[in-house]
């Protein structure tokens, strides 16, 4: 027997890319928002103190920002280098010597007290309120309700389970098989039967808590005949009931004739039944709901100049502090007397706060660049708006910056500029597109608002369809699908022809 033990050394060649941290600090500063590289500086002003804000009236030292300029340092006071467990005492001297306590004041505090305007704070001042949720004012409301004590915990239950358009989002079977698991004092079927007819009762706008749009509906109409002071003898209400109970499908698809010749109405009593319809909500429980809108903040304002009749970019952060590396970190980097372990950590601290101004003064940079070379493609959009954007690939732009296209996208992301016709999202300016027939570009956005000229100039009575839409296009030079057209117009949410029709014809 014979054993063969052999040891192999190999070789493997090959290529891994990694990137340095400060080029993906870098990066990820390129990608933020205003928004966001605001709460970014004040995060490294309280973690780095070797970075600082220069205060109002101060300039900007050469040294703290270019160390190339070797400028003579201050007077050191003398003290001996710590030793053992005291290392690194004077470290935290240094820190408590900039005052990194709970109680220093941030940029943001300096710059209300010298009176700056603080564009976050005022945003922040006129942002609306959250106010009461949709749950908490129909439980305020059914709070005013007098009804015995398990009609009233039945319907706080019920009310758990409104969805936001007013409708409950289970069946009361449903919800009482929930409660039977909590004990034999929760409601019952019959119980909450009992308390959704107080609450369809009790609970303002009218349709709120009922079981589908038909039941909705019909509580709308029952609430608004209640305060209508018309003749007895009046049946527009009636009319309308018998809609929505038997012609809800008819009326969706705008079939008219056939609802005519089903109950043998005249045009003008379909109109006013159908009248009173209009004023009925299909989710009730949205008129509750406060929709509150983003704020929008841009990261770049392009101006128009009348004189030399040209626009021109500028970055919107002036709100931004000036930021330089702390002086005295400087001179202590470079004193003799300094201990290793204090520099160490010093040298650490100012590099750090090199990186990331350098990273905020190139995203700036290429922001601006990136924009002025979209102000230089989409002149014509800004002169006229409307269907007149180009189609701009982010390609075309890296090709003619001469950067990656990746950087491009970081570039834009989530980036909005304000511009004389408005604020847009700076992405939006990238739109794709094609060619007429002409053979100049259209972007697709050009075109979906075309489509929507195109239909808004229609004949209520005879709508387009979308081949004839899709014709009509052809007929500006711009060769578009049926199922392209059908799409846009899904988007602008624009229905059928045969629902945008206003009256068949007699």
């Amino acid at each position: 027997m014979r054993f063969e033990l052999s040891q192999q050394a190999q070789v493997r060649l090959g290529q891994q890319m990694k990137l340095a941290p400060r080029v993906l600090q870098s990066m990820e500063i390129l990608q933020m928002p205003l928004a966001a590289i605001e709460e970014r500086i004040e995060s490294e002003l309280e973690s780095n103190v070797a970075l600082e804000q220069v205060e109002p009236g101060q300039g900007l030292d050469s040294a703290s920002v270019n160390d190339s300029s070797e400028s003579t340092p201050m007077p050191v006071p003398q003290t001996p280098a710590p030793m053992g467990a005291d290392r690194f005492a004077r470290a935290q001297e240094l820190h408590e010597r900039m005052g990194d306590d709970e109680t220093a004041e941030t940029w943001r505090e300096v710059a209300r007290r010298e009176g700056e305007f603080d564009s976050r704070a005022a945003a922040l001042e006129n942002a609306p309120s959250s106010g009461q949720s949709f749950e908490e004012i129909l439980v305020d409301q059914w709070a005013l309700c007098e009804a015995p004590p398990p009609i009233m915990s039945a319907g706080r239950v019920l009310i758990s389970n409104i969805g936001e358009n007013g409708f409950l989002i289970r069946s009361i079977d449903e919800i009482a098989a929930d409660c039977s698991e909590f004990g034999a004092e929760t409601p019952t079927a019959a119980l909450l039967t009992e308390a959704l007819k107080r609450l369809q009762a009790h609970l303002e706008p009218p349709g709120i808590a009922a079981r589908n749009l038909v039941e909705s509906l019909l509580l709308q109409l029952t609430a608004r005949e209640k305060n209508e002071t018309e003749a007895v003898n009046d049946t527009r209400f009636a009319d309308a009931r018998l809609l929505v109970e038997h012609d809800l499908r008819d009326l969706e698809s705008n079939r008219l004739a056939a609802i005519r010749q089903r109950h043998g109405w005249t045009n003008e009593r379909l109109d006013t039944a159908r009248e009173c319809l209009r004023h009925c909500d299909p989710a009730p429980g949205r008129s509750l709901q406060v929709e509150s809108s983003p704020i929008v903040r841009p990261d770049v304002i392009i101006e128009y100049d009348a004189v030399v009749d040209s626009y021109s970019a500028r970055l919107a952060s002036g709100v931004l502090p000036n930021l330089r590396v702390s002086e005295e970190y400087l001179r202590l980097s470079k004193a003799k007397n300094t201990d290793a372990a204090a520099k160490l950590m010093l040298n650490d601290g100012i590099r750090r706060a090199r990186w990331f101004i350098d990273a905020i003064e190139q995203r700036g940079a290429t922001l601006l660049r990136v924009v002025n070379e979209v102000i230089a493609n989409q002149r014509e959009w800004l002169d006229s708006g409307g269907g007149s954007l180009k189609p701009l690939p982010m390609t075309q732009v890296a090709r003619q910056l001469r950067m990656n296209v990746s950087t491009i996208s970081r570039t834009v992301a989530g980036k909005w500029i304000a511009t004389p016709r408005g604020a847009f999202e700076l992405r939006r300016l990238f739109a794709g597109g094609t060619e007429t027939e002409s053979g100049s570009d259209i972007s697709w956005i050009a075109v979906k608002a075309i489509v929507g000229e195109i239909i808004a100039g229609e004949e209520k009575a005879k709508p387009l369809s979308d081949q004839a839409i899709s014709l009509a296009l052809k007929e500006r030079g711009i060769p578009l699908a049926r199922r392209t057209v059908v799409k846009y117009r899904e988007q602008l949410g624009i229905p059928a022809a045969r629902v945008r029709r206003v009256r068949e014809a007699r």
